[in-house]
């Protein structure tokens, strides 16, 4: 299992979208082709929203809930930490859900118009 320290992406604080950005680059493709990762969040003291929806959560796009249970594991993180993380997570379920029905709608709707 490869292991991914935050702290050398992004120092003490792990609360911008572009540190965020960081870390779902050094994610993404290889949670794609199936492997487990471990982020290590060992020596990163300040934790936001933005970091977690820019990494974590835009994961889910395209990773099933589930697979990413799978595939990764999150250590050394705060428990203020680990309930944002939660809370993003929870978001994007959401967000991406959501969205794929709207899309739905709408392909419904154009196929309907020409339809008449």
């Amino acid at each position: 299992m490869e292991k991914i320290k935050v702290f050398e992406l992004t120092g003490r604080n792990a609360i911008s979208m572009q540190n965020g950005e960081k870390l779902y680059n050094a994610l993404h493709s290889k949670l794609m082709d199936g492997q487990k990762i471990e982020i290590n969040f060992e020596k990163v003291n300040l934790f936001a929203s933005p970091f977690f929806n820019a990494s974590i959560g835009l994961l889910l796009k395209d990773i099933e809930v589930g697979n990413l249970q799978k595939q990764l594991s999150v250590t050394d993180l705060s428990d203020v930490g680990r309930d944002l993380l939660n809370h993003v997570i929870s978001n994007a379920i959401t967000f991406y859900k959501n969205s794929e029905n709207v899309s739905k709608a709408i392909d419904q709707t154009e196929a309907n118009n020409n339809d008449e």
